[in-house]
């Protein structure tokens, strides 16, 4: 009886990881298409598209499924969607400004924060271990920067922030995810993002040309597909398991750099991209099995 179960649950993990691999390359061509049509458009422009056509895509699933619009923990979502939108602007902005690879690696960082925003906000001692490895994260950042630009520039500080901005929509995430649907808080996220880049466009709306508009499409679709694959796979296998998985987007965004935008990493950036991935890597094993023994212990204390 028990090896059946294990057989169930191996194969249940095995198609997340799966998942987690297709989402990461949905997303990395999502940030291919970004950095391609901001040579033609603003970047709150593409941000408004990205999240009007994904606003769209959401509201027709919702309305198939009969799903809830607004949802029951309102204040939380819609801080979720506006921490979501900040993080999405400035992680387009950056990539339409650095190196592709770069700018995806940075907004990457986001475990380190959410590490660090719980050590904060939480109350949570973190361990050496934990210490080490957000020390390790942004030793690598410093490797990743000095290797690629002469000065630190304002463009290494709004990818970071993207990053904080993205912790802080996850941090959200995990409040609500067990309360409402997760199509109602993609829902919010996108609606926010139309809603608040709409702002811009009468001051800087370009009309796309027909490659711009191919681009936009991409854009769209690589969003669409890599949120949808993102939560089937956190559905059917541990965060703990999926989260080095999730790294194949800045890996995959480094070779598209090389090989469409000609953005060679020096050997210090390769090196400072290893030990991101390596902390960030270990964040985030650290913190899913802490959160985990967590709640086990709860259900044992009830």
């Amino acid at each position: 009886m028990i090896f059946p179960l294990m057989k169930k649950r191996s194969k249940f993990y095995l198609s997340g990881i799966l998942y987690m691999v297709q989402a990461s390359i949905a997303f990395s061509v999502m940030a291919l298409c970004v950095k391609t049509v901001s040579r033609w458009l603003p970047s709150l422009e593409i941000v408004f598209f990205r999240s009007l056509f994904g606003t769209l895509l959401i509201l027709t699933v919702m309305i198939a499924k009969k799903v809830p619009l607004l949802g029951q923990q309102r204040r939380l979502m819609f801080f979720r969607g506006l921490s979501g939108f900040a993080a999405l602007s400035l992680f387009f902005y950056t990539i339409s400004k650095i190196p592709l690879g770069t700018a995806v690696l940075l907004n990457y960082t986001s475990p380190i924060f959410a590490a660090i925003l719980a050590t904060a906000f939480l109350g949570e001692r973190p361990s050496r271990l934990l210490t080490g490895m957000i020390l390790t994260a942004f030793l690598g950042v410093y490797f990743l920067v000095e290797g690629q630009f002469p000065d630190w520039n304002i463009y290494v500080l709004f990818g970071l922030l993207s990053a904080f901005f993205a912790s802080i929509a996850y941090v959200l995430i995990r409040a609500v995810k067990h309360r409402e649907s997760p199509l109602t808080i993609i829902f919010y996220f996108t609606g926010i993002s139309t809603l608040g880049s709409l702002f811009y466009l009468p001051f800087g709306f370009v009309w796309p040309n027909p490659k711009a508009w191919l681009a936009l499409i991409g854009v769209a679709i690589g969003s669409f597909f890599g949120q949808l694959w993102l939560t089937i796979s956190l559905r059917r296998a541990p965060a703990s398991l999926l989260g080095p998985f999730s790294y194949v987007t800045p890996l995959l965004t480094f070779l598209y750099g090389i090989v469409f935008f000609g953005e060679i990493p020096t050997v210090f950036s390769a090196f400072g991209a290893f030990l991101i991935i390596l902390g960030g890597s270990l964040i985030s094993l650290s913190e899913t099995k802490k959160h985990t023994a967590s709640a086990k212990k709860r259900k044992e204390e009830f």
